[in-house]
């Protein structure tokens, strides 16, 4: 499949606050996601990997899908959370529009191992309607980092695609 260049990827699904941009990568998708705090930053990557692959506006929730991970430390949570939802479209058809998440302490302090519950709203994929901008096959280890910030949270992901 042919990569589209980000002028070809269409407009956002999400207002421009939404806590994610795409950063220049010359093959693969180089993606930074920030949020207050890291249950947001869970949901805002799943909301934004969805916009950069299909048509966002188009999503309807009508169907909601559970999720649990971990405990893991949020380093490799997080990752195993992009697998988990790229997975969801991939293998189930199930594009996701909205996610909500709760991560609940398996240890002491912000960087010890947690669990990860989410839902997430959305619907099977339907081409006619969605349209596939870029089809994102996974996120890598390579200049992949999740820290903290003085506004909160933050990640960069660089994605094959």
């Amino acid at each position: 499949m042919a990569r589209p260049g980000p002028a070809s990827r269409g407009p956002s699904a999400l207002p421009p606050d939404t806590g994610y941009r795409l950063l220049d990568h010359t093959a693969d998708l180089l993606v930074q996601f920030d949020a207050p705090d890291l249950p947001r930053l869970f949901a805002v990557a799943a909301q934004a990997v969805f916009d950069v692959m299909v048509d966002l506006k188009q999503v309807r929730e009508t169907e909601t899908k559970t999720l649990e991970l971990g405990p893991a430390e949020p380093p490799d949570l997080f990752l195993d959370w992009l697998r988990e939802v790229l997975f969801l479209f991939s293998a189930r058809g199930f594009c996701v529009a909205r996610a909500e998440v709760r991560l609940e302490p398996a240890g002491g302090g912000p960087t010890a191992p947690a669990r990860l519950s989410a839902r997430l709203s959305g619907e099977p994929y339907d081409p006619g309607r969605h349209g596939l901008k870029l089809e994102i096959k996974t996120p890598t280890y390579h200049r992949y980092r999740l820290t903290t910030a003085g506004h909160g949270w933050q990640a960069v992901v660089l994605f094959d695609v």
